[in-house]
């Protein structure tokens, strides 16, 4: 198939550094093509990783992040199967002795999902396997290396949603996960399949998700951190130094922003509740990025002092 010519191709150790614009076609066809082709890829590049050849190994690698970071639930629920995880770590001995930079970067990996898809992901509930490994690694005398910020912000899962957005990410989910259990086949597997079968069909309507509770929870969320990060501006001192903590509540709070806007556009004309909520925390965030360009600049006096709104007094 093509998908795999491009897959050998990706992992091939000729290449003297990875194909990024290839790894990225894989991704689009995963997405695109959906059915099996997230386990088709995952297991190819644990076959290509404990080939032997440490570039290919590494370009293997490469691609398992760029896949992880593009292709979502589907491709997350392979990478979290005991099959996978199991093969992943194939090469590792029973005790760490010296650690190559294959495997480095392994635990680099396993670390990160450990501490993203397996807490901030609204599936991580289906993400334990990730934990049991990560756990058992530890338990062999594995130490992780130190999580890195970027990227576990490329990682994170934490983005504004709509109702409609998180319904239909849920049905993507479903989708897979009942694949997935079919596939499996086993007498307990086909009891949940069962089970996820009556939830897609809608009978199980307990079972159904308050989505408009959950995305006024993600709003109280982004307004606390933008409270957060406003309090930690008024106690940095007078003169700003490079402050990475300061930086990515920035970044996070010009992400949420750029969400808002996109809903208050979207929202219907109707749910007067919603749209003034909206409008609210965009002007907070208005606020207090405005503070921290003053803040930045050196202009204290134009720095405002912003009030919490009435629920939180």
């Amino acid at each position: 198939s093509i998908l795999r010519l491009r897959l050998d191709y990706a992992c091939n150790p000729e290449l003297v550094e990875a194909n990024l614009s290839l790894n990225l076609e894989i991704c689009d066809q995963i997405n695109q093509k959906g059915k099996n082709s997230s386990r088709e890829v995952a297991m190819a590049i644990t076959r290509n990783m404990n080939k032997g050849n440490q570039r290919s190994a590494q370009h293997a690698l490469t691609l398992l992040d760029v896949c992880v970071k593009n292709c979502g639930y589907p491709f997350h629920l392979i990478i979290s199967s005991k099959e996978f995880l199991n093969e992943l770590v194939k090469r590792f001995p029973e005790r760490p002795t010296t650690i190559g930079p294959i495997q480095y970067h392994i635990l680099e990996m396993i670390q990160l999902w450990h501490s993203t898809l397996c807490v901030t992901s609204r599936h991580k509930d289906d993400f334990k396997n990730i934990n049991d490994m990560y756990r058992l690694l530890q338990y062999k005398g594995y130490r992780f290396p130190k999580l890195n910020p970027d990227a576990s912000v490329m990682l994170s899962t934490e983005v504004l949603k709509t109702e409609e957005e998180l319904e239909q990410e849920d049905k993507l989910a479903q989708g897979a996960k009942l694949q997935e259990l079919l596939r499996i086949g086993t007498p307990a597997a086909l009891d949940q399949a069962n089970e996820l079968m009556k939830v897609m069909a809608g009978y199980d309507l307990e079972k159904r998700p308050d989505y408009k509770r959950e995305v006024e929870r993600e709003l109280d969320r982004i307004e606390q951190k933008i409270f957060a990060f406003n309090d930690k501006l008024s106690k940095t001192g007078e003169r700003y130094s490079y402050d990475p903590a300061l930086e990515d509540l920035f970044a996070s709070a010009k992400s949420a922003q750029s969400r808002i806007q996109k809903m208050i556009e979207d929202v219907d004309e109707n749910t007067t509740e919603r749209i003034e909520r909206l409008l609210e925390l965009n002007d907070i965030i208005n606020t207090v990025l405005e503070n921290f360009s003053a803040f930045k600049s050196g202009n204290l006096m134009s720095i405002t002092n912003i009030g919490l709104p009435a629920k939180h007094l």
